[in-house]
């Protein structure tokens, strides 16, 4: 009678356990998928401008000084 009655409470244990499982695994949400993401937005660099060209001095504005030797002032 003790063996029947151990017997019933180990196949009811497992049985118990079996259910849980495949109540667990049926719940999956089928192909229920994520919202997609936004993209990203595209970040462009502005152009770059052409550095300026340098300034050069008009002829009679420029004043050159030589310093020979030798020569005083």
């Amino acid at each position: 009678m003790k063996a029947m009655r151990f017997l019933q409470k180990i196949l009811f244990t497992f049985a118990i356990g079996l259910s849980l499982s495949l109540g667990v695994l049926a719940q999956k949400d089928g192909d229920k998928k994520p919202p997609p993401k936004e993209k990203p937005p595209v970040v462009t660099p502005a152009p770059t401008k052409p550095p300026p060209d340098p300034k050069k001095p008009h002829g009679g504005s420029a004043v050159i000084w030589i310093r020979t030797e030798g020569e005083s002032a």
